[in-house]
């Protein structure tokens, strides 16, 4: 019994010439101008704290609201409980029920 080999390919018509062939990406994937009002400050902003701290982002903001509500700064307080729900809703509805006064647990 005989031994054949198949021809090499040849290098021109290899996938990797063909993939080289093609002319540069004219613009970006992700490049989603029409999308800029789709997402809210709340979640842009959520997103820009969760890159900068990666995952101790929701610890962050938990001790940041904890902060602003200690210093009795309501805005600053709901700004860290809107950036901790986007990131993590139970730990958001755990902080909400820690600051809740006494006379709303007991009515709601």
């Amino acid at each position: 019994m005989s031994v054949r080999f198949a021809p090499a390919r040849c290098a021109a018509r290899s996938p990797i010439a063909r993939v080289l062939k093609r002319g540069a990406v004219t613009m970006a994937a992700n490049d989603h101008e029409e999308l800029e009002g789709f997402m809210s400050d709340t979640t842009k902003a959520a997103l820009r704290h969760f890159a900068e701290y990666g995952l101790r982002a929701v610890p962050m903001a938990i001790r940041n609201a904890e902060t602003a509500a200690a210093a009795n700064q309501p805005e600053d307080y709901g700004y860290w409980l809107e950036i901790c729900r986007s990131l993590d809703g139970a730990a958001a509805r755990r902080i909400e029920a820690s600051h809740q006064s006494v006379d709303q647990r007991l009515i709601g």
